[in-house]
């Protein structure tokens, strides 16, 4: 039972992908409005990061902030939905991607990516990049527990050439892919809750954090390069994506250099534009073990 209600709903997302921008961003207005008034969607862990976050901004800051992340919300789940529907032509129109040239350049060196990011912007979209850089892109990801909606995500995020890479078997891959002689580009929502034995914590939007090092380890390992993908909103529908070269060879760096970097440039960016950032995240769940020091 559990399975077919499971593909009824995966079948529902579908049809709804052909749903128009104009009507999917009523739907948006409407899960906004029952998410922030009715249901109080994620309301305390919401405030409270807030909060931790940003001690010098008024109740009134924070609410507006509150308010805007709601709204930025909602449209991420339509558009989510839209994504498997939307055609290469939509994509272009609607992410714009500013400067491949930062990867291209790279590509032409020779040089394989480390492709960083957070749950910043619309993430969910970053699955045209194939269609835009030259290196293979490839993402690192956990399978959902259910099997028809791993599926459905799976499908999604590899419609455009993305290979979907599980996490428990990444670094096999990532060797493979070296000796293959494949230039990739690996793409990682650095901003996971990290594992509660996590050796590297640092102050992170003015809170006390653990940071998984995973994605400067293989980079340093495979020597790539790093390089931070900026999200943001230019208006509903319509968003615009930055690329910062941070360091030319992972493998040159002291440890933890790389994670400090990528950490500090998302919090930079989280800062000028809060709402964007996913707020409803449990991102500070752990507390820092006495016996280790913030870096």
């Amino acid at each position: 039972m559990k399975k077919v209600l499971a593909q009824i709903g995966v079948s529902i997302l579908k049809l709804l992908g052909h749903t128009p921008f104009w009507l999917l961003y009523i739907c948006a207005d409407i899960i906004y409005l029952i998410s922030f008034y009715l249901v109080g969607y994620r309301k305390k862990t919401v405030i409270q990061n807030l909060k931790n976050s940003f001690p010098e901004k008024t109740d009134q800051e924070i609410k507006e902030i509150r308010r805007k992340f709601y709204l930025h919300f909602a449209d991420l789940v339509v558009e989510t939905i839209k994504a498997f529907q939307m055609s290469e032509d939509t994509f272009r129109k609607r992410f714009h991607f500013k400067n491949p040239e930062v990867l291209n350049d790279l590509y032409d060196q020779g040089k394989s990516v480390a492709l960083l990011s957070g749950h910043y912007g619309n993430w969910e979209w970053t699955i045209a990049l194939p269609k835009i850089i030259k290196h293979e892109v490839n993402t690192i990801y956990r399978p959902i527990q259910d099997e028809t909606f791993d599926h459905y995500m799976k499908s999604l995020r590899s419609r455009f050439g993305m290979f979907m890479m599980p996490a428990r078997i990444s670094g096999r891959t990532m060797l493979e892919l070296e000796k293959a002689g494949q230039l990739s580009a690996t793409y990682y929502l650095t901003d996971q809750t990290a594992l509660k034995d996590t050796d590297y914590w640092m102050m992170f939007l003015n809170q006390e954090t653990a940071v998984f090092p995973g994605a400067e380890k293989v980079a340093s390992k495979f020597k790539h390069a790093i390089v931070f993908m900026d999200i943001q909103k230019v208006r509903r529908g319509y968003y615009e994506v930055e690329f910062t070269k941070l360091i030319d060879d992972a493998s040159t760096t002291k440890k933890y250099e790389v994670t400090k970097a990528h950490t500090k440039f998302l919090e930079d960016i989280i800062r000028k534009r809060p709402e964007l950032w996913l707020w409803s995240h449990k991102r500070w769940k752990h507390t820092r073990p006495e016996n280790i020091p913030l870096k």
